[in-house]
């Protein structure tokens, strides 16, 4: 390796883009520690943290606090104010999200669900539970809360293959009015860092959503979790309001 101080970290950048090129460092992997990869390039500390962080910083490496830096999967922009609904197909230019079907029953809605769909506690609620991927890797969780009231045969229309919105007004001639979203920030529990093959503890954005049609009717609420390193947030902005596509 080159002894010039600014080639050094440019050439410990290319070595580990080229380990993940070539699939040698798969997405979601850890990387050689600080201290393995001053000892394997015989470099300071300096040099390997200014190589990590360019990396970081472009999006092709994070960082987890206490645990070390991994193998980003390349995000995918969700964009407000345009046709790209959150929720479902948030990730898909090309049709609907593939998914897997985690969970699909009836429940009775608690005094927090009542809450968000404006129905009465005990009043019957359809949920629809998936797993959503991008790229063959699973990308989000996906919870939809339709009230029976609303959508009675919910359950039985909803499948693997459907988009929500399509399903929604050309199955049903629902038009979707207003969409209330709320983002957080949240960590991975084990059994969702389980289902998102992501590490548990590692950053994810908790999506809270309502769905109201056009005449005003609450038709659905849903709460998502989307894997922090595959996913960003753009928004339309003018005079101060988002625009709608």
């Amino acid at each position: 390796m080159s002894n010039q101080p600014d080639l050094l970290y440019a050439q410990i950048e290319h070595e580990i883009r080229q380990r993940i090129i070539s699939g040698e460092l798969s997405v979601g992997e850890k990387i050689p520690t600080e201290l393995e990869l001053c000892e394997k390039h015989s470099v300071s500390r300096i040099t390997v943290r200014r190589a990590i962080q360019n990396l970081v910083d472009e999006g092709i490496l994070y960082r987890l606090r206490g645990r070390g830096t991994f193998v980003s999967a390349p995000k995918r922009e969700i964009r407000k104010g345009t046709k790209s609904h959150f929720g479902y197909h948030a990730f898909s230019e090309n049709g609907p999200t593939p998914c897997r079907i985690i969970e699909k029953c009836l429940i009775e809605a608690d005094e927090k669900l009542a809450r968000k769909l404006c129905i009465d506690v005990r009043e019957e609620v359809q949920l629809v539970k998936r797993l959503m991927f991008e790229d063959n890797l699973p990308i989000g969780i996906d919870e939809v809360y339709v009230p029976v009231s609303v959508i009675p045969d919910f359950l039985d229309t909803v499948h693997e293959d459907v988009h929500l919105y399509e399903l929604l007004e050309n199955h049903y001639a629902i038009q979707v009015g207003v969409e209330e979203l709320k983002i957080d920030v949240a960590i991975a529990r084990e059994d969702e860092a389980k289902l998102l093959s992501c590490i548990n503890g590692a950053p994810l954005f908790l999506l809270n959503k309502t769905m109201r049609s056009k005449d005003g009717t609450l038709v659905h609420y849903s709460r998502s979790l989307l894997r922090g390193d595959r996913a960003s947030f753009v928004f339309s902005i003018q005079d101060g309001r988002i625009l709608e596509g």
